[in-house]
């Protein structure tokens, strides 16, 4: 009674195939990344300034509180 013991292929092709599939996967990262940290991404700018008005709103209602409570 034997295990049986199976050797990994060694064919040019399939050791070609797995390079290409791991460059391949690396060259998706690279893009993502540099895509999604651009200053070219528009997405980006608009979540920017949305939440700059946010915070400027917020400041202003702060400021707002801030009176009414030294008014009391």
């Amino acid at each position: 009674m034997s295990i049986p013991f199976y050797d990994f292929p060694t064919s040019p092709i399939l050791i070609i195939g797995a390079l290409g599939i791991t460059v391949a996967i690396a060259v998706f990262f690279i893009a993502y990344q540099k895509y999604f940290n651009s200053p070219l991404n528009k997405e980006l700018s608009t979540k920017k300034k949305a939440l700059i008005k946010e915070q400027q709103e917020l400041n202003d209602r702060l400021e707002k509180i801030e009176q009414d409570l030294k008014n009391l």
